[in-house]
């Protein structure tokens, strides 16, 4: 069966202070560190593109894990903000510079906050369906560059980093059951317009508060299970207040459910391998993961470790 066997990540070294973000803004600091709960924000440097980043998040999965490239059969990147506009897709250009076989799929999907649970769910159905053996899963969706940076109601959230999750035969993490859903009459409260990001605050918030409780706690009816069967929770890490009021109404006890994006922010398809790296060696038995934001999209799944 195939599943989640180990996951490598990239965070920018260069990165931005969002205290003095806040001065600049005439923001209050507090309101910076306990709504919002960024203090520093990461930023892929001028010389630094989508595919580097991925790279570089492939470099440390290696550290971690002997990989035979030779093995590769499928590579699968999400993201919302490719390199060269997305032309070539940037998962041939990393096929490239991996130097995989000719045997290997390779194809981008464009969702951002719900992308990485849509896209564990995408690569290993098309590995399964296709016989494929071992794949590789990226995100990268590094929103700086479409930041206006006169507008405080994103500058301050949204920060750079890539991840890349191995899929394989020999896994961790396997998926026990998923629900995917859109509110496409919404999709306005998140989008690109005249090539920046705009976001409605006030909307994205009052969706994340009412709609993933109710998707978070039918999936788990759905599965015959409660809070209680569940080791870990692993929401969007999309800012500090939407993620504790979400988590408070979801009725996820709080000691469950990290809140790690002080060093990061809101890092798009990469905010949860961000928290799941940190996890593996835990053991939990249970891990719920939920990504919510544009679309509006979200997204929740329950994985449970190979034992």
């Amino acid at each position: 069966m195939l599943g989640i066997q180990n996951i490598g990540t990239y965070i920018p070294k260069d990165f931005v202070d969002n205290f003095q973000q806040a001065d600049r803004f005439e923001t209050n600091r507090e309101f910076v560190e306990q709504k919002i709960g960024v203090s520093t924000l990461p930023r892929l440097g001028k010389d630094e593109t989508v595919v580097s980043a991925c790279l570089n998040a492939f470099q440390n999965l290696s550290s971690k894990e002997a990989i035979d490239l030779e093995q590769i059969d499928c590579v699968v990147l999400c993201t919302q903000n490719p390199d060269n506009g997305g032309l070539p897709h940037n998962s041939a250009l990393l096929h490239g510079e991996l130097g995989l076989s000719e045997d290997c799929a390779c194809f981008d999907i464009g969702l951002a906050c719900s992308g990485y649970v849509y896209g564990l769910s995408v690569i290993q159905s098309f590995m399964a369906a296709n016989g494929l053996r071992k794949g590789l899963f990226f995100t990268c969706d590094p929103y700086s560059r479409i930041l206006n940076q006169d507008d405080k109601n994103t500058c301050l959230l949204f920060g750079d980093a890539a991840s890349v999750t191995l899929i394989s035969e020999t896994p961790r993490y396997v998926l026990d059951r998923a629900k995917f859903s859109t509110k496409g009459a919404g999709s306005q409260a998140l989008r690109r317009k005249n090539n920046m990001l705009e976001m409605n605050g006030r909307a994205v918030f009052n969706f994340a508060l009412q709609d993933v409780p109710k998707q978070i706690n039918r999936l788990l009816d759905d599965s015959g299970l409660t809070t209680d069967d569940i080791d870990l929770f692993l929401l969007h890490q999309g800012s500090r207040y939407m993620l504790e009021s979400t988590i408070k109404r979801a009725g996820i006890p709080l000691e469950k459910a990290p809140v790690r994006l002080d060093k990061t922010g809101n890092t798009v398809s990469s905010s949860i391998p961000l928290l799941l790296v940190n996890e593996l060696e835990n053991k939990h038995r249970t891990i719920l993961m939920s990504g919510f934001g544009v679309g509006l999209s979200w997204a929740t799944a329950v994985y449970r470790l190979v034992e």
